[in-house]
This record gives C-alpha cells, sequence and structure tokens, in this order.
C-alpha cells in the first residue's frame, strides 16, 4: 500500500501539471480566436468608411471608359476591362537567421550577372548600362539587383536537405548537364558554373545555404523598381500578376492609366 500511496503522490504533480497546460492553451486558443475576430471588425470598419469614396472612384473610373456609371442588369465585367481589388494577408515567418551582409562570393556572382553581362530586367528589360537612357529605362530605375527567385535568403536556417534534394537538386542537375553539353562551357564565367559539379549528388545543408546566397540558378536580375517597388515589385505583388508584367499590351495599360488620371480615379 505504501508503494501505490508514493506511487500517486509522484504522478499527482504531473497530472496537475498537464492540466494547467491544456487549461493555458485553451486559454490561448480564446485569445488568438477574439483576437482574430477584433482584428476582422476592425478591418471591416475600415472598409464600411471607404466605401462611399471607392463607389464614387468606381463610377468615375467607368465613365472615363464610356461606360455607364453603374453595370446595368445582367451586364457581365469581364466583357470589359476591369479592376480586381484584393488585399493579401499573409503571416510569413522567418527562422532567427544572422544580418544580411554581403558576402564576397554573393558580391562577386550579383557583379558578373549585373555589370559584366550587363544581364537585363526580366520585367522591364533596362540594364545596367543604360540606367542613364530614359528611353531605355521607362520605369526609372537606378541600380541593377539579384533577387533570391527559389528560394529567398532569409529562409535558408528552415531548409529541409532531403527535401531540397528530393525535389529542387534533380532540376538544377538537369539544367547543369544541359550547360555542360553546350560548345564553350569550359569558358563559362566560373560564377555559372560554381555549383553544377555539386549538383551530381546529395547536397549538405552547408551547400544549400552556399547556394541559396549566391548560387547563379537562384538568382534573377532585376531593376530595383521591380524588385522591390509597391505594385509592380516582386516583393510587394503576389506572383501571378507579377510574371507577365514584360507581355502585356503597353498600349492597353496606358490607356487606363491615362483614364483614371483624367478622372483622379484611385482604382
Amino acid at each position: 500500500m505504501a508503494t501505490t500511496g508514493t506511487a500517486a503522490a509522484n504522478t499527482s504533480p504531473a497530472a496537475g501539471s498537464s492540466a494547467s497546460t491544456l487549461d493555458q492553451a485553451r486559454a490561448d486558443y480564446v485569445h488568438d480566436q477574439l483576437q482574430q475576430e477584433r482584428t476582422v471588425h476592425d478591418h471591416a470598419a475600415t472598409l464600411a468608411a471607404r466605401a462611399p469614396h471607392r463607389i464614387a472612384a468606381a463610377k468615375s473610373a467607368r465613365v472615363a471608359a464610356g461606360l455607364a456609371p453603374t453595370p446595368a442588369a445582367g451586364e457581365d465585367p469581364n466583357a470589359h476591362y476591369h479592376v480586381v481589388e484584393r488585399m493579401l494577408d499573409e503571416r510569413a515567418f522567418y527562422p532567427a537567421h544572422d544580418k544580411r551582409t554581403e558576402s564576397p562570393e554573393y558580391a562577386k556572382v550579383h557583379h558578373q550577372m549585373t555589370v559584366v553581362d550587363d544581364k537585363h530586367c526580366l520585367v522591364c528589360g533596362v540594364q545596367h548600362s543604360t540606367l542613364g537612357d530614359p528611353a531605355k529605362n521607362s520605369f526609372g530605375a537606378v541600380q541593377m539587383e539579384t533577387h533570391h527567385h527559389t528560394i529567398e535568403w532569409a529562409l535558408a536556417n528552415a531548409i529541409d536537405p532531403a527535401k531540397f534534394n528530393q525535389h529542387i537538386r534533380p532540376g538544377l542537375m538537369h539544367a547543369a548537364h544541359a550547360r555542360r553539353s553546350q560548345p564553350g562551357y569550359a569558358a563559362t564565367p566560373a560564377e555559372y558554373r560554381a555549383f553544377d559539379d555539386t549538383y551530381d549528388s546529395d547536397m549538405s545543408l552547408d551547400d544549400i545555404k552556399a547556394w541559396i546566397d549566391h548560387g547563379a540558378d537562384n538568382l534573377w536580375v532585376l531593376c530595383d523598381i521591380h524588385h522591390r517597388h509597391k505594385f509592380v515589385g516582386i516583393h510587394a505583388i503576389s506572383y501571378p500578376i507579377w510574371g507577365p508584367q514584360d507581355v502585356v499590351d503597353a498600349g492597353l495599360m496606358q490607356q487606363q492609366i491615362d483614364a483614371a488620371k483624367s478622372t483622379k480615379a484611385d482604382v
């Protein structure tokens, strides 16, 4: 009986601790739900306050486009130029990482891509050599940058090597094999070939982190506008909207921009 009593005494605190943890979890859940409800309520109030302005702006834009101020019954909004306004609600969780500094290897490949090879911005086509030419720098970019497009630098400490080697490395290996088959491969700048041999077998976490930082296959050349600027930068808008910017009909876009400016419509 003494043994049983001792066992019960020993397990009682653990049971109490478990109950306390569960109570705290419930309290945290309730707090999160209430916080979310308050956020939704506040956002709804903001939208309600903005509604008259947005409705007036939409009517002005329709009139400028030669349409009636309000849609007719049965009118298909997709039958003419239209605006879709949405708010992206995003929470990005980043692991702990060092303060971003430019590694010597990154500086080399960045210089090779943007200055030596004078690669153009994937969206607007401006180059380092044409930044000073208004005719070729229509967006007024001031510098060329390199974007970590497959895995961004701040996520390096969150990568699972097994998943990387399963999902990403095979494509990189295929691209490297294709490069090797091209005449003049040996004369290709070393910055572009730095990881080609590494792709042939599973990459270690250190290999992956180095590739994220300065692998040419993880870098796109963009101007500062299409890299970071509001409404057009890859860090500022969703990819389905960012991606086709270089193939959108420029005349159509300018027509709609002019119409919006003529009415000062914020749409």
